[in-house]
């Protein structure tokens, strides 16, 4: 029997979904098709009736695993003043690896070392969730006052995933939790620096 385009879409779906996972915390190279199909309890044969290639999978999951993030972001973040929000984004971006659900890590920190190396399109859907990220961060700090609030957002931005990053590399917890903690104090400093820069100057009399 024929499914029908629903039951084909929610195919496509569960597998992106399952990609999204697996990839993250498996990586890229080291995932095949049959390992992503098998995941999502499917068929290897099957693959190509949703996707052209590996590569467009890559690019689709990772987009699904940004939205994700998104999502956890503003339920976590709703009702909360933009420096009280920023603060708990970039708390939560920071401490990712400490997450139950694979779902919530990101592909810029998790993924970064493979994506240098991926195609086009890859590498496109990774610099779209790069600028997501730059541009919520940005809507964080405009309302805060300081100056040049989206090259701030980009230096944060920056600073969070490349922690992260270099979380996983070191040798033990405590170096790892050390990395982190001074990409946030590295924040905090950033903002501080970029209120007082665009503080208005006293005039003396």
């Amino acid at each position: 029997m024929r499914k029908s385009k629903a039951d084909t879409a929610e195919t496509r779906k569960r597998i992106v979904e399952m990609a999204s996972k697996v990839f993250l915390t498996q990586g890229l190279a080291a995932t095949g098709v049959a390992d992503i199909m098998a995941a999502a309890g499917l068929t290897q044969g099957g693959f190509y009736r949703h996707f052209e290639s590996k590569e467009a999978l890559i690019a689709e999951a990772n987009g699904v695993a940004i939205d994700h993030l998104f999502a956890m972001f503003a339920e976590e973040t709703a009702g909360l003043a933009p420096r009280a929000a920023l603060d708990l984004i970039v708390t939560i971006y920071l401490s990712q690896l400490q997450q139950e659900d694979a779902q919530y890590l990101c592909p810029l920190a998790n993924l970064g070392s493979e994506l240098r190396h991926a195609d086009a399109q890859i590498k496109a859907s990774a610099a779209d969730g790069y600028q997501r990220l730059v541009q919520l961060i940005a809507s964080k700090t405009e309302p805060l006052g300081i100056a040049r609030p989206l090259q701030i957002a980009d230096a944060i931005v920056s600073t969070i995933v490349g922690a992260v990053t270099l979380s996983k590399l070191t040798l033990n917890d405590a170096a790892g939790d050390a990395v982190l903690a001074n990409a946030k104090n590295t924040v905090d400093m950033l903002l501080a620096a970029s209120a007082s820069a665009s503080a208005p100057v006293a005039v003396a009399a």
